[in-house]
């Protein structure tokens, strides 16, 4: 996932280089986007918010600087530089990689909402659903996470095939022992906060997507991709969506 522009709003001096390019590393962290070679600009703001930030973008896109849209594809970031010094960074990320996926979330939720699994009714599920949430499953590069808010950590991974069999091939030791790996890559918390996991696989014209959602609470019953589960996976477990 890249980005279109970055605006940072920052208490005090200016920033030097190298807070910048600290921030720059800790969005790329956080975000498991890439900055390399967007524009950035800096505006001093005595009391920096994300309110102020995304009016920011607002005014700037109602004034041609940034294109049409990028309010809906901005997300922010707060941190502390030298200091103490507050700074928000509003980052507008490019266009959408698989859009697709906005239109068949909601309904995979649906799907699982309906069978009264317990981890539906937690706050980091609730989540999925949210904007946010979907622009970065949409936007995101292969291995991306990110976290809203302390509900919910967000994995993505971008897989080249469609058919369940197909995609099993990928997953050397079954899913269990390579999303292990998936999750150690994106920084994804298990056991602090709730995480998720969705693969989004395309082999045009064939697409598919699927989920894996593991709560803080190890007593709430995780949900496992079914179909991308080996026999051995399988064994003792029960089809739930």
């Amino acid at each position: 996932m890249g980005a279109e522009r970055v605006l940072i709003l920052h208490q005090g001096d200016d920033l030097d280089v190298g807070e910048i390019r600290g921030l720059v590393d800790s969005i790329e962290r956080e975000s498991g986007g890439e900055l390399a070679g967007t524009r950035l600009t800096t505006y001093p703001a005595g009391e920096p918010s994300e309110g102020l930030a995304e009016a920011l973008v607002f005014r700037l896109e109602r004034e041609g600087e940034v294109a049409p849209g990028s309010l809906s594809r901005a997300a922010t970031y707060r941190y502390e530089v030298s200091g103490g010094r507050l700074v928000v960074a509003v980052v507008v990320w490019a266009g959408e990689v698989n859009g697709w996926v906005r239109r068949v979330i909601p309904q995979h939720l649906d799907k699982v909402e309906a069978t009264g699994m317990a981890l539906t009714r937690r706050a980091g599920w609730r989540r999925l659903a949210e904007d946010g949430a979907l622009g970065f499953v949409a936007g995101a590069r292969d291995g991306a996470g990110r976290s809203f808010g302390d509900d919910v950590h967000v994995v993505v991974s971008l897989l080249p095939r469609a058919r369940p069999r197909q995609i099993r091939r990928l997953m050397p030791g079954g899913y269990i022992q390579w999303v292990d790996g998936v999750f150690r890559g994106a920084g994804a918390p298990l056991g602090r906060v709730d995480v998720a996991h969705w693969l989004v696989c395309v082999d045009e014209p064939k697409r598919a997507l699927h989920l894996a959602y593991l709560a803080a609470d190890r007593s709430v019953m995780a949900l496992l991709p079914w179909e991308l589960l080996t026999r051995a996976e399988k064994r003792g477990g029960r089809k739930l969506a």
